[in-house]
């Protein structure tokens, strides 16, 4: 055998070697990928629910899926999610989550939707505040005021990036096509709260519909109910003394000494004679 043989001998067999390596390589890949990985059933949406609506078995399904793509959150029975108010819209497939919903309370829908530690705020619109009716529960807005100082027009932002839980009667926003208000509810903090009902005393309020992906954050005015610019216009008020009333005269009687048997009854200005019987 010379050396050339040997040389192809050696290499068919380093090839050969490194072939099954591969096809091991590439049947241990593919028999992974083909084989169900470790799965848990998930709780997941049937069908569209709007904000607001309380979840029933209908709106749900039980869907297994790989443990490695299911959120922390998940919510993996129907026990768990039958009852609960839905928080935000949810749509068909997504994966129901327990941060999208909220447990019913005894009062109505909405107050089930208030965040912990937040109030429910409403304030009365028109159409130019209410931005033209473009405004949707979930939206988020900054409020402005406008108010006179020292005889001259003010504006202040005095709350910045607050959500919209409902206009007028509707808690829900399935309809995105503008709508003329007359009630727009914030949900706001007490320290918030409070600001708005001392801007609302003091002027006028205005709506900004923000972009729903900007959180830039705004300066606000500080104002308080101690604030000395309101617009109150101080009168000096002097004590007003009552105006003299004349007493009402009382009949005088003029007995006259040339007759008893007459008696002049003056009354004021006028003078009336009354004859008397002896």
């Amino acid at each position: 055998m010379n050396n050339k043989t040997i040389l192809f001998v050696l290499l068919s067999l380093i090839f050969g070697v490194a072939a099954v390596f591969l096809a091991q390589s590439w049947l241990k890949t593919n028999t992974e990928a083909t084989n169900p990985q470790a799965s848990t059933s998930v709780i997941t949406m049937a069908t569209l629910v709007p904000l607001g609506t309380i979840l029933e078995r209908k709106h749900l399904k039980q869907t297994p899926m790989p443990n490695a793509v299911i959120p922390e959150t998940a919510i993996k029975t129907f026990e768990e999610a039958e009852g609960m108010v839905v928080k935000q819209n949810l749509y068909a497939g997504e994966v129901l989550r327990s941060e999208r919903l909220t447990k019913k309370g005894e009062g109505s829908t909405l107050a089930s939707l208030i965040s912990p530690q937040m109030r429910a705020v409403t304030i009365r619109v028109n159409d130019v505040v209410g931005v033209a009716g473009f405004l949707l529960p979930g939206n988020r807005v900054d409020v402005l005021n406008l108010y006179k100082k020292q005889g001259r027009l003010q504006t202040d932002v005095v709350l910045a990036n607050v959500k919209i839980l409902a206009i007028d009667q509707r808690s829900s926003n399935d309809e995105n096509k503008p709508k003329l208000v007359r009630a727009v509810t914030l949900e706001l903090d007490l320290e918030q709260a409070e600001i708005l009902m001392i801007a609302k005393g003091r002027g006028s309020l205005q709506l900004a519909l923000r972009n729903p992906n900007d959180s830039t954050k705004v300066e606000l005015a500080l104002i308080s109910d101690a604030d000395d610019d309101l617009n109150v216009e101080q009168t000096e008020t002097k004590p007003v003394q009552p105006s003299p009333v004349a007493e009402p005269s009382k009949p005088v009687v003029r007995v006259t000494a040339q007759s008893k048997s007459k008696v002049y009854l003056l009354k004021g200005m006028q003078e009336q004679v009354i004859k008397v019987n002896n």
